[in-house]
């Protein structure tokens, strides 16, 4: 090529903005139709197939992925979703609530309420099935107790409940127009607060046991706390200080849960009954933190008795009815152009200017990802001036393309005469009867479901010049032959100048401070380093600028503690033999030293931290470094280190083990002890029938 060729580069967000674009956005991996995550099916859980359980009417979830399942018998089970396994907290027939409680779950804490039990609310340790702590009775500090409902966070528990009854009824009953009230307690059963307010009533008359389960709450990321009557659609909401902030009525219809996810938005799910003929279209209703309906789960169609939102976004949806817990997790998804309601999007560039009339534009060089069923279409116009009669008026085509109140299908009929037949999911394509100044382009963008087409950078070429300039003038007399060359010969020209332009940054493939990915490991094994997906491309580089220094200090210590510190981060503590020769001195240490290090003269131990080394797979590759840089004949044992101490084992103070002052334990509202705490008296030693405890605190002279 003859050097005259020039580009105009769109790569970065900011050259993307310069047009205008509809239903677009930027993405990490490029230019493309916007997406969002909606919620999708990711599994299901078949309760009837778990053994021993019988139906299923609540559920909980901890952040940790465990669900806690309150079947019909009151039996509570512990489901471990990773291994599909499920277990009882607590033995068969407990009696310590029934199967009419309401749970929640906040870190280690499960947490039961139930009206019909002796402990009306009880905090239980999810490890061991401990009873933290309870409430007994109808009262909590003089409080009516009796639980509708109940919520958590990582400070506060929440009960719902009517703060009077009516006196009059043969059994528990709750007035109409009786106000209801939310106790906030302290995850140590303290009372915090108590909220209430004069809208904040119950709907109509009703005994208590008739309100089991018609009372939701969820607590949002906000720290707002939300209230649903799913019987009557009436939805509440109190803000963190405890104010009433919402009332809202819902359109009729059976309700079941409510939940909200980390965005703020709110889940109810619809509880209907439906016949085996009809379609089923019981949907998940999405609501904004206003409580108005924005929209609808189209991901999933069924039933819902309940339903919850973890730490990570994943919704739980019980269907008591067929025995399952569906999990929804965020799935991205493509937006719809609201003009058309299909997910696509178009973007109009402005005017390229190549600062010359009659310009001949050459091509147009794209680097992009088209998934299967999506299309990119790319048309384009040229002219020498910047401005062209358009609906009817002499109008600059960069601010009749960049006014937004103009409607894009406006914009569209206003130039359609002046667009060139589309290039369909164009790589690298010449530009056909593209001659003037200034080079506009339209890029549609036809996405799927779930994929959209990608740009991630594009070249605009110009002026023509191709290797027809390098041959006689005899090949370019006859326009149409010389069309046909010029179109031939660019095939090549692409080739060559690709080549080219790799040749001019070679660097990027052999310079280790610039290469990547594949080159740089590549450059690795020129050093004698074989590496997978554990190394990272710092630690990589890092090894290949290290390499003359360890290959000059190999098969010492000073090379090992170098090549683990590359690959770790952090420096490893070595033993070596001659190191326990004075413990080994001592018979009684003797035994030990060899257990923890080994008797072997030529073996030595490499101890590291649990971080230096999280997977198995990491522990793997350290073990190889281990075998290619240790002296010959010599044998490497690695020790991984756990933050605890053990007698006679790895234990080193100030690595992986501290010792601290000992504190007096103090039980205040919001403490708990553990079941394995010692109680004793303070100045009661050295009495007898008291403390009396030999060299502690007593002597025998």
């Amino acid at each position: 090529m003859n050097g005259q060729n020039h580009f105009f580069s769109i790569s970065r967000e900011q050259d993307w903005q310069r047009g205008t674009g509809y239903n677009l956005e930027y993405h990490i991996a490029g230019y493309g139709v916007q997406r969002d995550s909606r919620y999708g099916i990711a599994g299901t859980i078949q309760l009837n197939e778990l053994t021993g359980t019988a139906p299923v009417k609540e559920i909980a979830v901890s952040q940790h992925e465990h669900m806690y399942l309150l079947d019909e018998r009151a039996d509570l089970w512990i489901y471990d979703r990773r291994n599909a396994d499920h277990k009882r907290l607590f033995t068969q027939g407990h009696r310590l609530f029934s199967s009419h409680a309401r749970l929640a779950a906040s870190g280690d804490l499960l947490i039961a309420a139930d009206r019909s039990s002796e402990r009306t609310v009880a905090a239980y340790h999810t490890g061991n099935g401990q009873t933290l702590w309870s409430r007994m009775g109808d009262e909590a500090d003089g409080i009516p107790l009796h639980p509708l409902a109940i919520a958590a966070d990582d400070r506060y528990i929440y009960i719902l409940t009517p703060l009077a009854l009516d006196p009059g009824a043969d059994e528990p009953t709750v007035a109409e127009g009786a106000k209801l009230g939310i106790i906030q307690f302290t995850l140590g059963g303290a009372v915090a607060a108590v909220w209430s307010d004069p809208a904040f009533t119950q709907h109509v008359r009703a005994k208590l046991r008739h309100l089991n389960r018609t009372y939701y709450m969820t607590i949002a990321s906000s720290g707002e706390l939300y209230i649903f009557d799913t019987l009557y659609a009436k939805l509440f909401s109190f803000q963190a200080n405890g104010r009433l902030n919402i009332k809202r009525e819902l359109p009729s219809l059976p309700y079941a849960g409510l939940c909200a996810d980390g965005s703020g938005k709110l889940y109810v799910g619809d509880t209907r009954q439906m016949d085996q003929v009809s379609e089923d279209d019981r949907f998940i209703t999405q609501l904004n933190a206003a409580g108005e309906t924005i929209g609808r789960i189209t991901g999933f169609r069924g039933k819902a008795d309940q339903l919850l939102i973890d730490e990570k976004d994943r919704m739980y949806i019980l269907n008591g009815e067929d025995g399952t817990v569906t999990i929804l997790n965020l799935q991205p998804q493509t937006l719809l152009m609201e003009e058309t309601g299909v997910p696509e999007g178009i973007w109009l560039s402005t005017a390229f200017d190549s600062a010359e009339a009659e310009t001949v534009w050459h091509k147009m060089a794209l680097e992009t990802f088209i998934p299967d069923g999506t299309q990119l279409h790319v048309s384009y116009f040229s002219q020498n001036e910047d401005s062209c009669i358009i609906a009817g008026s002499y109008l600059k085509v960069d601010d009749w393309l960049a006014d937004r109140t103009i409607p894009y299908r406006e914009k569209l009929k206003g130039l359609d005469g002046f667009w060139s037949k589309p290039v369909i999911n164009p790589n690298d394509a010449l530009f056909f009867g593209a001659k003037g100044r200034y080079l506009w382009l339209k890029m549609e963008f036809i996405a799927s479901e779930r994929y959209t087409p990608l740009i991630e950078s594009m070249r605009i070429y110009f002026p023509r010049d191709t290797y027809l300039s390098y041959l006689p003038a005899v090949y370019q007399e006859d326009p149409a032959s010389r069309d046909f060359l010029e179109r031939y010969l660019s095939l090549f020209g692409t080739l060559f100048s690709g080549i080219e332009e790799d040749i001019e940054d070679l660097s990027r493939y052999i310079d280790p401070e610039r290469a990547t990915g594949e080159h740089l490991r590549w450059l690795a094994t020129w050093v004698g380093l074989e590496t997978d997906d554990y190394w990272t491309d710092d630690q990589v580089q890092a090894f290949i600028q290290a390499a003359p220094e360890l290959y000059r200090y190999r098969g010492t210590r000073q090379g090992l503690m170098k090549t683990i510190e590359i690959y770790t981060g952090v420096k490893p503590l070595i033993v070596e033999y001659f190191q326990t020769k004075a413990m080994r001195d001592h018979a009684e240490l003797r035994q030990l030293t060899d257990q923890l290090y080994g008797g072997d003269p030529y073996t030595f131990t490499v101890l590291l931290k649990p971080e230096q080394a999280p997977s198995e797979k990491q522990r793997v590759v350290i073990e190889q470094l281990l075998e290619e840089q240790k002296p010959a004949f010599t044998e490497a044992k690695l020790v991984l280190l756990q933050p605890w101490m053990y007698l006679d084992l790895h234990t080193y103070l100030g690595i992986n083990t501290v010792l601290t002052e000992p504190s007096l334990l103090k039980l205040n509202p919001d403490r708990t002890m553990p079941n394995d705490t010692l109680i004793v008296d303070i100045g009661m030693e050295k009495r007898l029938d008291v403390h009396t405890r030999l060299e502690m605190d007593s002597e025998l002279e």
